[in-house]
Parts: C-alpha cells; sequence; structure tokens
C-alpha cells in the first residue's frame, strides 16, 4: 500500500517546508513518503512521524529524491514488525548541498536496513545528526548513507547507532566514502555477534571521524575507521568494553590516536591490567578482561606497543 500526501504526485517540493504529518501503515507490505516524491530547489521536509505497521515496509521521512539546495526534515520512523527499509531522509540526493534531518529511526522487529540520511549521494550533501535502533533482528544500520561521493565538502553527521539484538552490522558514516568526512559517531552493537565500522567499509580520501564503539555482547568485530581505505585520514578511536563484552576483536587499531575504555573490570590503571596482555601465537596482543571468557584482541599490535597512553578505566567494580 502506499502511503502519500497530496504533493506526491507530479508536484515537486520546491519551496516552503512540508508539514508535520503523521502517516500510518497498515498490515501489508506499503510504502510511505513523509512530504513528497521529490523535493528540489530550497524545499525542506517537514517534522514527521511514519509508522510501517506489520508488514515488509519502506519509509522515506521526506521523499524519494533531493535536488540541488533541498534539506530533510527532522522526522521520526518506526517501521514496526516485518523486514523493514527505513530512509531518514530520501532514497537519493542529486547535485543537493543541503542538510540532512535529525531523525530518529526505529527498525522494530525483523531484519532491518536503515539509512540516517540517504541511500546514495552524489553530490555535497552533509548528513543529518541522526539515532538508529535495530531492535530485534539482524539489521544493517548506516549513520548517513550506503554510498556517498563528494569532494571536500560533503560531512557525515554525529549519529547514534543501536544494534539492539541479533547478529547486526553498523557503519557510522557511508558504506563507501570518496573524499567526504566522517561524523564523530557512537555505534553500539548490543547483544549478538556484531561488526561495526566508525566510519565506512570503503574509502578513497575520506577523512575518518573521532568515533567511540561498543561492542556489547557477543563477539564482535570493531573498526574504528575501515578496513579498504586510501589516501585514508584517520580518526582518533574509543573502543569500550563492559562486562560481559565477549571475544571482540579490534581492526586497525592505531597506537598513536585510539583508546581502549574498559568498565566494570576492577582494573584501576594500566599497570593492573598490563599482566593480562599477551601476545597470541600470531603475534596480535590479546587484552584478557577477565582470563579466557571476555577478552580484546588486536590484531596487528603487540603488546610491547602498548602503553597507558593507549588505555581508560571507567568503573572498578568487579
Amino acid at each position: 500500500m502506499l502511503q502519500r500526501n497530496r504533493r506526491e504526485i507530479g508536484r515537486p517540493l520546491s519551496s516552503g517546508q512540508g508539514g508535520g504529518d503523521r502517516l500510518f501503515g497498515r498490515g501489508s507490505d506499503d510504502i510511505i513518503f513523509g512530504d513528497a516524491w521529490a523535493i528540489t530547489g530550497l524545499g525542506r521536509g517537514g517534522n514527521d512521524w511514519l509508522y510501517g505497521g506489520n508488514g515488509n515496509d519502506t519509509l522515506y521521512g521526506d521523499a524519494f529524491s533531493f535536488d540541488f539546495g533541498a534539506s530533510g526534515g527532522s522526522d521520526r520512523l518506526y517501521g514496526g514488525k516485518g523486514s523493514d527499509t527505513l530512509y531518514g531522509d530520501a532514497f537519493e540526493a542529486r547535485f543537493s548541498s543541503g542538510r540532512g534531518g535529525n531523525d530518529w529511526l526505529d527498525g522494530g522487529a525483523g531484519d532491518d536496513t536503515l539509512f540516517g540520511d540517504v541511500h546514495n549521494s552524489d553530490n555535497f550533501l552533509s548528513g543529518g545528526d541522526d539515532r538508529l535502533e535495530g531492535g530485534k533482528g539482524n539489521d544493517t544500520l548506516y549513520g548517513d548513507s550506503f554510498a556517498e561521493a563528494v569532494v571536500d565538502t560533503g560531512f557525515g553527521g554525529n549519529d547514534q547507532l543501536y544494534g539492539g539484538s541479533g547478529n547486526d552490522l553498523l557503519v557510522g558514516d557511508d558504506g563507501f566514502m570518496i573524499g567526504s568526512i566522517g561524523g564523530n559517531d557512537r555505534l553500539d552493537g548490543g547483544t549478538g555477534d556484531d561488526v561495526l565500522y566508525g566510519d565506512t567499509i570503503f574509502g578513497m580520501d575520506p577523512s575518518c571521524g573521532n568515533d567511540l564503539l561498543i561492542g556489547g555482547r557477543g563477539n564482535d568485530q570493531l573498526w574504528g575507521d575501515g578496513p579498504a581505505n586510501f589516501f585514508i585520514q584517520t580518526g582518533a578511536d574509543q573502543f569500550l568494553f563492559a562486562r560481559h563484552s565477549g571475544q571482540d576483536v579490534i581492526f586497525s587499531f592505531e597506537i598513536d590516536k585510539d583508546v581502549i575504555q574498559i568498565e566494570g573490570y576492577g582494573y584501576e590503571n594500566f599497570a593492573a591490567l598490563l599482566p593480562n596482555i599477551r601476545d597470541d601465537d600470531n603475534g596480535n596482543a590479546v587484552v584478557h578482561l577477565n582470563g579466557t571468557v571476555d577478552q580484546v584482541t588486536l590484531l596487528g599490535v603487540q603488546t610491547a606497543d602498548l602503553s597507558a597512553a593507549n588505555f581508560g578505566f571507567m568503573g572498578l567494580s568487579a
């Protein structure tokens, strides 16, 4: 079922602002647009509430397409039950110098895919400061977009991503970044075996943000910036491990920038922790937080490389 307001067919919103609408799906597979099919010029999406309900729904916080100076409203999207796809602003942004709205996306139950701003952007659009919650199921969350190709002036938003339960994929900014600048994001995998990328999966000349990655419970893989980046300007990232964090792996840990925050394991300082850091058979430093139950492996880093500057201690309770 297609839910739309009266502007949706044939009349792109080119000036002014869309209204603050509340749109509800039904039990079928719904497609809901918060404002219009396309927003162009100086148009701006309204601050809408969209509810998918049951079914495999597709929700667009503002429109399918942004063109030129269009900007998104600050929307709330709820997928509900089913495997939903949520776009905080639009599917695509073309030649747009506008900004995504500060959106709140909640996938609900099911295996959902959430985009804080758009699916793909070939322009100078800057991402909004979004909050994405996957909920139950194996979800995929992109803080800004799946693919962004900009030159120097595109900025990722400062996003908050929460995987919830299930085996989730969280990307702080974009799946693909070319020349853009990542935001300072917070990624929390929740329960399950999650994969977290602070900025991107693949990048050409990106400037990465200063991100906080929390694996949560489960055996997680954490990338402060991303695995396949060329001519990269890396960020200063933090990795937080609290009790019951599982057996996690940090990829591309940077000795001169990154910090591991440890909470709730009873360690007061680096001197107390150091006897529990040992290299494995492959020469990678393994931080044993409580024996062999909870541990963190730093690929490509040896114990001798680490210092007190690489660790912070947020709680002493054992």
